[in-house]
């Protein structure tokens, strides 16, 4: 008896399958013309999603290029007044040295740190006392909201002649970053799990503190860096190789940069991010006596014939 029932409770279960498929069979072509319609906004909506998406980031990079021009010629100009008040303040000197000498020995007063450069024996002005006034206003230029200088005014200021205590000097020179529109022009089999943040901070941390540091050694007087063991094997080694790459071009190489980041060889992580600095024409590699170098090329043309 019980099996009977049994049989009969699955016979009714079928049959309302059965309804159902019925059910849905007459309802077909009204489901299917839903369906259809349904799909074909999904498609639009996604093609004006992607049409956004598009848009935004145009924008994004309009503005991020904008933005790094405005920085450029902020720096720039800021770079322009300190000259012009430098060759204002000799003028004036050289001009009227009296009126101006105790304008001069007051600003000489607090230069370092409010440790005063006392001087009592002041006449007139003095070649020293305007290499000294140079020398202030560019340390206010390292210490004080503008940060980079030029490598060719770092050569003719006093500050060659002194080493700096805890903070190497930024050179405008290789004032770089990559923009977000150079970033996505890198194909993705190189970039990898690279991100946007990954490759600024290597290029910032990494490629330009070397190229700084060199910069910074290399152009002062043998008898400065003697004070220094370590500051003196490097100087003789970046003065040796500065007959490997002609025409004024700055480099580096692989072993400055296997250095900075305490290595004794470069790894493949390390090489893959120099090839992307290279794809966005901010290096160039360039091979010399078994020695890699690493030639600053942004805003510049390499000539590989060098």
């Amino acid at each position: 008896m019980e099996k009977i029932y049994e049989d009969l409770s699955s016979i009714e279960a079928k049959i309302n399958k059965l309804n159902d498929f019925i059910s849905l069979s007459l309802k077909r072509d009204k489901i299917s013309n839903e369906l259809k319609r349904l799909l074909q906004q999904a498609n639009k909506v996604s093609s004006l999603m992607s049409h956004g998406h598009k848009v935004v980031q145009k924008e994004l990079n309009d503005v991020q290029a904008d933005c790094d021009d405005a920085m450029k010629r902020m720096r720039d100009h800021q770079t322009e007044m300190m000259d012009f008040i430098i060759e204002e303040k000799k003028r004036q000197l050289q001009k009227d040295p009296v009126t101006d000498i105790r304008k001069l020995k007051s600003h000489r007063l607090n230069v370092r740190k409010g440790k005063p450069l006392r001087d009592n024996n002041v006449d007139g002005a003095t070649n020293s006392d305007i290499k000294l006034l140079g020398s202030s206003l560019l340390r206010l230029q390292l210490n004080q909201g503008t940060p980079k200088i030029r490598i060719s005014d770092y050569k003719e200021s006093p500050l060659i002649k002194r080493r700096l205590n805890n903070a190497a000097i930024k050179f405008s020179d290789f004032d770089v970053n990559i923009t977000k529109q150079q970033f996505q022009s890198i194909p993705k089999y190189m970039l990898g799990r690279e991100t946007f943040t990954d490759i600024n901070n290597f290029l910032e941390d990494v490629i330009i503190k070397c190229f700084n540091e060199k910069y910074e050694l290399l152009p002062r007087p043998r008898n400065v860096v003697l004070r220094n063991i370590n500051d003196l094997e490097l100087w003789k080694t970046y003065n040796d190789q500065e007959t490997l790459v002609s025409g004024g071009y700055k480099f580096i190489t692989s072993v400055d940069i296997a250095r900075k980041l305490e290595k004794s060889i470069l790894d493949r992580k390390t090489l893959n991010r120099i090839t992307i600095l290279r794809h966005v024409g901010i290096l160039q590699e360039y091979r010399v006596k078994q020695l890699i170098c690493y030639i600053w090329v942004a805003h510049s043309r390499f000539n590989t014939d060098v």
